[in-house]
């Protein structure tokens, strides 16, 4: 009977924790080594989902109160942890991410004091849930993670697709309004707001896998001609950029030396990107940028910038861009960019001891 009750309370979560714990152990690699902090957040709804079935169990039995007691603070502890897990994947990975776990230990420290004091909870003599002064701590560690969890990811995305991040926001929505279910009215459902957040997220950064250049970080072709469609009547400049010199470090120095100045470069435009200032890497040594709703003063500024911090890493580029003056396509100011830089291009090659052997030089 406790089987069949406990598969008909956790019947969805059961079938979505299995289902992505298969997806994430059939991927070989993954985008970044933050991404297994998502099994710590499956395994902490494993155990608040069995560490609360057992709580209940153990209500039935006033004989069982030191379990019952025991039951309740693993699921308290492990409710903020389940967030924590999140805000570990995005998180900044330059960043020691130590301190994010003080409100979590803070919290469980807390919630063991119900061993020997009312302060977190306690049960009275009718054996019911009395919730006590701080008891409420748990519910408010939980807040703080899910505020963390969307300043870090939309900080650390912020160049990115906005509407995607709303549905983000929606899912941040969501666990709320279950944890306010479960602090006000108790039940079983947090478990399954969780496992579908965890879901999404981890679709949100295998997006970003899709949709960015593995070396340079940078959005990728395909970006650029969904981002064309997507913002056609935003755009206002189109910026082509190459690599000068690519083919001749390559030769000289090894595909390991290309691979780190292409790196570099894709630093550089990061350094430069922004909401109006969308920077992609089209294949090999070209790379495109859209402007939106900016004028030509803020496209040469933008340029000039990148280009300085390319000269400071050592390396070369050829840019040029188009402004748009009337209702031209966003494929016409690419070519018309491209020719412009092509012309820069052949000014650097026409220099003394400088061969240009290909294109892609």
């Amino acid at each position: 009977m406790m089987l069949s009750d406990f598969l008909n309370v956790h019947f969805i979560t059961l079938f979505l924790i299995l289902g992505f714990s298969m997806k994430l152990a059939m991927r070989k690699s993954t985008r970044d080594a933050e991404i297994r902090y998502l099994w710590m957040t499956v395994g902490c709804v494993v155990v608040l989902m069995f560490a609360d079935f057992l709580e209940v169990v153990m209500s039935q039995d006033p004989d069982k109160r030191f379990w019952r007691i025991l039951f309740s603070v693993i699921g308290y502890s492990v409710r903020p942890m389940a967030a924590l897990g999140i805000v570990l994947v995005v998180a900044d990975r330059k960043k020691k991410k130590w301190p994010l776990w003080i409100p979590a230990i803070v919290n469980s420290l807390l919630m063991c004091t119900a061993f020997f004091s009312p302060v977190a909870f306690c049960f009275n003599e009718e054996y019911s849930f009395r919730r006590g002064p701080l008891g409420y701590v748990v519910f408010a560690v939980g807040f703080l993670y899910i505020i963390m969890v969307l300043w870090f990811t939309n900080k650390r995305f912020n160049e990115d697709h906005p509407w995607e991040k709303r549905v983000l926001y929606l899912c941040a929505l969501f666990v709320v309004l279950a944890t306010f279910a479960d602090a006000l009215w108790g039940g079983e459902h947090l478990n399954e707001a969780i496992m579908i957040v965890v879901v999404f997220y981890y679709m949100f950064i295998r997006s970003q896998d899709t949709n960015r250049d593995a070396l340079t970080k940078l959005l990728n072709r395909q970006s650029f001609y969904e981002d064309s469609e997507l913002y056609q009547p935003q755009v206002s400049a189109v910026a082509s950029l190459d690599m000068n010199g690519l083919k001749r470090l390559n030769d000289s120095q090894g595909h390991d030396a290309g691979d780190r100045a292409l790196s570099a470069i894709g630093e550089c435009m990061l350094a430069s990107a922004g909401r109006t200032v969308i920077p992609y890497r089209m294949g090999g040594d070209e790379f495109a940028i859209l402007f939106l709703r900016e004028n030509e003063y803020v496209v040469q500024a933008v340029l000039q910038q990148i280009q300085t911090k390319v000269k400071d890493a050592g390396l070369g580029l050829s840019v040029g861009y188009a402004v748009r003056t009337q209702n031209e396509t966003i494929n016409e100011l690419h070519q018309l960019a491209d020719q412009k830089m092509y012309v820069e291009k052949s000014a650097y090659y026409s220099l003394p001891g400088r061969n240009r052997r290909r294109r892609s030089d």
